[in-house]
Order: C-alpha cells, then sequence, then structure tokens
C-alpha cells in the first residue's frame, strides 16, 4: 500500500516536469528577432533642463545675447549656463567617463575635441537630430570628422594673422616670413607654444617654410628661422592683455594676434590693422560637443541645433567680429570688409595637428626659448 501511494504521488509531479521541459524546448528554439538593418536608435528620453559650459567673460556675454537665454523661455526649460574652460571641462568628463557627466553640451578648441573623441568621451552628431550640421562648412567639419563620425559643430573661427600698427609701419606685412623685414627690427613681439597664439604661430611659420609639424627636420628649420630673429624681438607676451598693451604703447609694431581681437582694437580707435598672411592664416576654433552619456541628450541635440544655426551665428559674430561656420551667416556691413570667410578660404586655413603637437609642446617651448635667448 505503501508502495502504491508514493508511484500515485509521483505521477503527478513527472507530467509537471516533462510539461515544463518541454515548453522551455519550445522557447529555445525561438531565436531572438535581430534588429532590422537601418532601424533608427531610441529616442533619448526627455527632460526639463540642459546644462552647456561656455567660455566666460565677453564670450559669454555674447553667446547670452546671441540668444541662449531667450531659448531657455521659448523652449520652456531650464538651460544651465556654467562658464569655465577646456582644462576643467575635459577633467570632468574623463571622471564621468561616459557616465551621468555634469555638463550636457560644451565648447571645445579643436586640441580638446581630438583628445576627448579619442577617449570616447562625445557623443557623434548627427544631421537627424542636428538639421544645422549640414549648413555648416564642409572644409571645417570634415576636421572633426573621423572614422564616419563627427564629433563637434564648429561655431567661432578665430583666424592667427598679423597685426601692425598703421601709424608706426610704412610697408604692412602679408606672409608670416615678412616679421623679418628689417624694418620691423627692435618691434615684432612672438609668443611662446606655451600660449595659444604662439603655438598657433610655430604652426603657421612651419607651414610658411614649406614644411609640416609631424616631421622633425621640418620643425628643426622652424627653429632655425627663429634663432634669426633674437634680437629683433621686443617682446615674449602670453596672453591678449599682454599683446594689447604692446600695441597701445607702440613697443610692438607687429604681432601675431586673431582676427577678431585687432578688429575690436580698431573699433575702439587704435591704430592697427591686420593681415590674413598669403601662405595661409592659423585657425582657433570654437565648436560645440555632446558629452557621452549626457543626462540631457534631447535637449542637448535641440540646442546645439539652435546654436548653429544662421540667426545665433550673426548675432554672436556680431557681438565677438569673428568669423563663422554657417554657411547663411549675413555679415554686418562694417564686418563684412574686414573678415574673411567662406568656403574658398577656410580650405586655406591652417589646422594644427594636435595629435603631433600636444607631446611636444613643453620640448619645443624649452627650444623657443633657447632659440631666441631664453626671452631675453
Amino acid at each position: 500500500m505503501e508502495n502504491t501511494v508514493k508511484s500515485i504521488r509521483l505521477i503527478p509531479t513527472l507530467a509537471v516536469t516533462l510539461i515544463a521541459a518541454a515548453i522551455l524546448a519550445a522557447c529555445g528554439d525561438k531565436k531572438p528577432e535581430a534588429p532590422q538593418a537601418g532601424a533608427a536608435a531610441p529616442a533619448p528620453a526627455a527632460t526639463d533642463k540642459v546644462v552647456i559650459g561656455v567660455y566666460g567673460g565677453d564670450w559669454e556675454k555674447n553667446i547670452r545675447a546671441a540668444g541662449l537665454e531667450q531659448y531657455a523661455k521659448d523652449n520652456k526649460i531650464n538651460v544651465e549656463i556654467v562658464p569655465g574652460a577646456d582644462a576643467e571641462w575635459l577633467a570632468k568628463l574623463r571622471a564621468s567617463n561616459g557616465n551621468n557627466p555634469q555638463y550636457d553640451i560644451v565648447v571645445f578648441q579643436p586640441d580638446s575635441v581630438q583628445r576627448a573623441a579619442a577617449a570616447g568621451l562625445l557623443q557623434p552628431l548627427e544631421a537627424a537630430n542636428i538639421p544645422n550640421l549640414a549648413k555648416l562648412y564642409p572644409s571645417v567639419q570634415e576636421k572633426f570628422t573621423k572614422d564616419g563620425k563627427t564629433y563637434a559643430a564648429a561655431f567661432s573661427l578665430g583666424q592667427l594673422g598679423l597685426a601692425y600698427r598703421t601709424d608706426l609701419v610704412k610697408i604692412p606685412p602679408k606672409s608670416w616670413l615678412d616679421l623679418w623685414n628689417p624694418e620691423y627690427k627692435g618691434h615684432v613681439a612672438i609668443s611662446s607654444p606655451t600660449y595659444a597664439a604662439g603655438l598657433q604661430f610655430f604652426a603657421g611659420l612651419t607651414h610658411a617654410l614649406g614644411g609640416e609639424l609631424k616631421n622633425d627636420a621640418d620643425v628643426d628649420k622652424t627653429f632655425a628661422k627663429l634663432a634669426e630673429l633674437k634680437g629683433s624681438a621686443v617682446a615674449f607676451p602670453d596672453s591678449p592683455g599682454a599683446i594689447q598693451t604692446l600695441l597701445e604703447r607702440g613697443d610692438a609694431w607687429v604681432v601675431p594676434y586673431w582676427d577678431g581681437r585687432v578688429f575690436a582694437l580698431q573699433k575702439s580707435g587704435l591704430k592697427v590693422g591686420f593681415t590674413y598672411p598669403s601662405d595661409g592664416p592659423v585657425v582657433g576654433a570654437a565648436n560645440w560637443v555632446i558629452a557621452k552619456g549626457a543626462p540631457n541628450l534631447a535637449n542637448a541635440y535641440k540646442l546645439v541645433d539652435f546654436l548653429s544655426s544662421d540667426k545665433v551665428q550673426k548675432s554672436f559674430s556680431d557681438g565677438s567680429l569673428y568669423g563663422m561656420t554657417n554657411q547663411d551667416v549675413q555679415y554686418n556691413e562694417e564686418l563684412k570688409g574686414k573678415v574673411q570667410v567662406g568656403e574658398e578660404a577656410y580650405k586655406k586655413l591652417i589646422w594644427i595637428d594636435y595629435e603631433t603637437a600636444t607631446p611636444k609642446v613643453a620640448d619645443w617651448s624649452t627650444r623657443w626659448a633657447q632659440a631666441l635667448g631664453n626671452g631675453k
């Protein structure tokens, strides 16, 4: 009897086991459906804010006036504007490593874009999310595209050329090599590669001599040429303020400087001219990037698209006096006759190879000081 009872109890247990096994087997035969080719990625979640890092001072004032604050009101979202600089933002993006970064958008110089993209810290940008990308000059945007992915939306372009005192210089400079003109001896100012304008000038001079920064022999020629300026240079400025002071006092007659800053000095009444060197101005670009893992990605896309519009860029240009990247920007009459813009002009720009330059800046700065007598 005991054996009979046990066998009766086992039957339903065995049946349940067999049925479960059959169900699992049937399920196991079904493979997960593969996503269809070309299927759109899921839309980012909607939020009510966006955090954007911008440069301080006049830059922040100009970008606010260009429509950033009005955008917040029109779209009923909280646009948190945080002033700062590349080094700080890049460090924080590295610390977050794509996991809930403090910023959704920041403005980066080309070297920071390159480093952040190489470290996988940036969200690739697509025209589907940022339609105004299609309006930006191709020759500029290609500098921020790698392996078919675009990592920045170029915004404003500061072009390094030659500022000169129009009342003190008889023959305006036309080329980087004109700094060696005997007329300018004792009144030339140049910056060290540790300062952005100095590194850009170094790249421009190397290009003017027919070389490239990636070739050590070409760099050696640049230093040999710089050594010829020893005794001709009056100062070695390391900030915009220092350059402005040298020009105002008349200590420096010729100095490598950015076009927009020279136009601002002209507007203030200083007798200063600007030359886009025939052998190519060197670009210093401000560019919008979106952080990988941006917590407010949907709003970041919309804001970068807004900032890339011709209306916003025109307004920013009116205040900053720089050339912009949207092909439809209509410059004011005063700036139109001064600033060099357009696809043909932008194709001639010299872009620094930061992948080569950044690791060598310290060494180049030491050699620069030696070539020019330690800046004395």
